[in-house]
């Protein structure tokens, strides 16, 4: 009878630990490891800029977003809430080369209650042509997008001055379209 009981006590102490161990590996898989810098936070391997703003009038939000190069596929109304941005540059000191070319993003918007957010991801150059030297021979290549440039092998952000500068730039591109009162409305 003895040796019964015993059995029974490590059956449940095992069931314990089983239980124990698969919830804590549920509780710490839900923690992903991110980075940011100023409105640019890393998603999944992702480089995404994200904001929220407080929604006033919808229909005036809609016409001021297709008065935008950048915001003009959206159409709210009709729950185009993300597209794909016409090409636009971007202005700022001491850019690397790759910046200065034409620039293509996913937009998203995301409507809720009383406010919305604003996300931007995919961020690429496509007209950059990137020379490589490989054997002596001149190739080029097409990878242009701000993650390949960015972001390390760990997905974290790269911390130099070049990195923070141009993230920093973008961040005010963004915020200067979004935050102003005359918001979208190209001069």
């Amino acid at each position: 009878m003895m040796n019964h009981s015993i059995f029974v006590k490590k059956e449940q102490t095992m069931k314990i630990l089983i239980f124990f161990s698969f919830f804590t590996s549920i509780c710490f898989g839900q923690f992903e490891k991110t980075d940011s810098i100023g409105n640019f936070y890393v998603i999944k391997n992702k480089l995404v800029w994200q904001k929220h703003y407080e929604l006033g009038d919808i229909n005036i939000l809609d016409n001021q977003l297709k008065k935008n190069h950048l915001t003009s596929n959206l159409d709210i109304l009709d729950f185009e809430t993300s597209a794909i941005s016409d090409p636009f540059t971007i202005n700022g000191n001491n850019l690397p080369q790759y910046a200065q070319s034409d620039i293509r993003a996913f937009i998203v918007l995301d409507i809720f209650n009383d406010n919305y957010r604003v996300s931007i991801k995919n961020i690429t150059f496509p007209d950059f042509v990137e020379e490589h030297y490989y054997n002596g021979i001149k190739q080029n290549s097409r990878s242009g997008s701000l993650e390949h440039y960015l972001l390390r092998q760990d997905a974290l952000i790269k911390r130099n001055n070049a990195t923070i500068n141009l993230l920093y730039t973008f961040d005010n591109f963004f915020s200067k379209i979004f935050d102003s009162k005359s918001i979208l409305i190209e001069d």
